[in-house]
């Protein structure tokens, strides 16, 4: 079932709506017997303020966009390395069995650059069991169990990366979500403020 996306209804800049709840926490404190009847206690005081505490050290907007820019830079570098081995030992199969053979075809599919990032994980993997099969075959054209080393730990290399940029994404999502929602606390308790007499801002 798909999870209702958090919608702001509201229209005041993240940090006009903090000054604003500074100054409701600020007049709560004052005019103490003025909010009383409309709810506003010391409860509902400490509630705002955890509130607006709560918004105001949440990362914003372009701090998590550069955390899932920076992990999809990281899974980038990853594949990059990946693939350049890869290519390597593709280039050694073809030379030694012939690109159109049943042992080059073992390898996996050549075509890296079309392939999505889980799928060369994949691939990877599949290269990795029959290079170690075919290494005595391919020592001239310098593979080793270095090299098929190499392989497997940048194929889990990039298939980390690929964990961790999913879950930037998601962090950034659910952040931006639990970030509007605290802020619809807030902004209901400035509707309410301005929508009293004398307490127009």
């Amino acid at each position: 079932m798909k999870k209702d996306q958090v919608i702001r209804d509201f229209n005041l800049a993240d940090s006009v709506l903090k000054q604003k709840a500074d100054e409701l926490i600020a007049l709560i404190d004052r005019d103490i017997a003025e909010f009383t009847d409309r709810g506003y206690n010391a409860a509902k005081k400490a509630e705002l303020t955890t509130a607006r505490n709560t918004v105001d050290n949440f990362p914003n907007d372009e701090q998590l966009e550069a955390i899932k820019m920076n992990l999809t830079e990281q899974k980038d570098a990853a594949r990059k390395a990946l693939e350049k081995t890869m290519r390597s030992i593709f280039n050694g199969a073809e030379n030694v069995f012939g690109q159109g053979s049943a042992k080059y075809k073992e390898f996996g599919n050549a075509m890296i650059s079309q392939q999505s990032d889980a799928e060369i994980v994949r691939v990877a993997k599949i290269m990795s069991l029959t290079a170690e099969k075919y290494l005595t075959e391919l020592s001239d054209e310098g593979l080793t169990a270095e090299k098929i080393a190499t392989l497997i730990a940048q194929r889990n290399a990039l298939d980390v990366a690929i964990d961790a940029q999913a879950q930037g994404i998601s962090n950034r999502d659910v952040a931006a979500e639990s970030r509007v929602g605290t802020q619809q606390t807030l902004s209901a308790a400035h509707k309410i403020r301005r929508h009293r007499p004398g307490y127009f801002l």
